[in-house]
């Protein structure tokens, strides 16, 4: 998701068909379908119609901005610079292949980005970003609705480190749903939403008074937050950690355990049914979620999240040990969830528990138990800033 300064311009990528563009494979088997629909039709192939952008978010502050393109099925894009051969940076693109626009050609913000043009070009809709200094760029989708994300920050952000140790002075803490979105119910009615958010405001306090670290929590309230601007107010915030907080659930109500997820494609996939309650889909094809996790290609993030989801794993069943002997460690998985998507620092997804599990339930039922998981998080911050395990991610 990141590169030195600016992206260079790159090849063709799309939703449907991996990082760098639709395969001839999948082009031939879209060509092929369409003929046998003409064929059963009596007619000969049409040409389709071109996708849409439906809507256009914006979330901007002053280090970072994040564009959200809503478009009505997945399309080619291609991202780039203008002005590059004059070694301006100032001015970043990128052109959505086949695709028409009927909204505001134009936003004015603040910060980092300071205005975004929608110009015709030929059959493309090239969105340009006017910056207010030199910046960087990272585009990728998410694929169910098809969303293409522009992500702008100032320039290259470096892994800081310290004699011994990490440095982790900023951290995110994102309670999980909220609002009309209340996640997982237990039997008894527990929702996932009001759960998380009271680790969270657990957690938070401690962080600040033990470890001395600025806390931003994505939701401080019963409400909303789309899964595109939690990650994005991380970036804004500078955090040097983003934990995604939820809960878990299963159909069979038998499942127990304490899980951490990271983004990566290399890790065993989490089940269907969690990606599609936490991604807030109702299509979790394997295919196409290594599709959109192979966007992804900085390892040394990787191997960071997977170093902090380890401790965090570590911390929790060592917090629930006393009084909750029973405790399964569900251990860390990689998988495509959409929250965790183009996070500037190490992020996981800790799934604390099982709301379904009726013995579960009852526990995160009671402020004991939440406690001792926001105790968790804090022991597991504590001990990646002090360098645990005793190598660098």
């Amino acid at each position: 998701m990141r590169h030195a300064a600016a992206t260079k311009p790159s090849g063709p990528r799309r939703g449907a068909g991996g990082p760098m563009g639709l395969s001839c494979l999948v082009r031939w088997r879209i060509l092929r379908l369409c003929g046998i629909l003409a064929a059963v039709l009596g007619a000969s192939p049409a040409r389709a119609e071109p996708a849409r952008i439906t809507h256009v978010e914006r979330y901007a502050s002053e280090k970072a901005a994040r564009i959200v393109l809503h478009v009505s099925r997945p399309v080619i894009f291609k991202p780039g610079l203008l002005d590059a051969s004059s070694g301006s940076s100032d001015r970043l693109h990128v052109d959505v292949a086949d695709t028409v626009y009927s909204g505001s050609h134009s936003f004015e913000l603040k910060g980092l980005v300071e205005r975004i043009r929608f110009l015709r070009m030929d059959s493309a809709q090239r969105i340009t970003l006017d910056l207010s200094e030199r910046g960087r760029q990272a585009v990728f989708y998410l694929p169910d609705p098809f969303r293409i994300i522009i992500d702008v920050s100032r320039g290259e952000r470096p892994m800081p480190t310290q004699a011994r140790g990490r440095v982790v002075q900023r951290l995110a803490l994102d309670p999980g749903h909220g609002g009309s979105d209340s996640g997982a119910t237990g039997q008894s009615g527990l929702r996932e939403k009001d759960i998380v958010l009271d680790i969270a405001h657990r957690a938070a306090p401690l962080l600040a008074r033990e470890l001395g670290i600025a806390t931003l929590l994505t939701r401080d309230g019963d409400t909303r937050v789309p899964l595109e601007e939690r990650v994005a107010r991380a970036n804004a915030f500078g955090a040097d950690l983003f934990i995604s907080i939820h809960c878990n659930a299963d159909p069979s109500r038998s499942a127990r355990g304490v899980m951490s997820f990271v983004l990566d494609g290399s890790h065993e996939h989490a089940a269907s049914s969690i990606l599609e309650r936490e991604n807030a889909s109702e299509n979790a094809d394997a295919a196409e979620l290594r599709r959109f996790i192979g966007q992804f290609d900085d390892q040394g993030l990787v191997q960071g999240s997977t170093i902090f989801a380890q401790l965090l794993q570590r911390a929790a069943l060592a917090s629930l040990a006393a009084g909750y002997p029973r405790a399964v460690d569900g251990g860390v998985h990689g998988a495509g969830f959409y929250v965790l998507a183009g996070a500037r620092m190490p992020a996981v997804l800790f799934e604390t528990s099982f709301v379904s599990n009726v013995l579960e339930e009852q526990h995160l039922a009671t402020v004991r138990y939440r406690q001792k998981l926001a105790d968790a998080i804090v022991n597991a911050v504590r001990a990646y800033r002090d360098g645990y395990p005793n190598r660098s991610p």
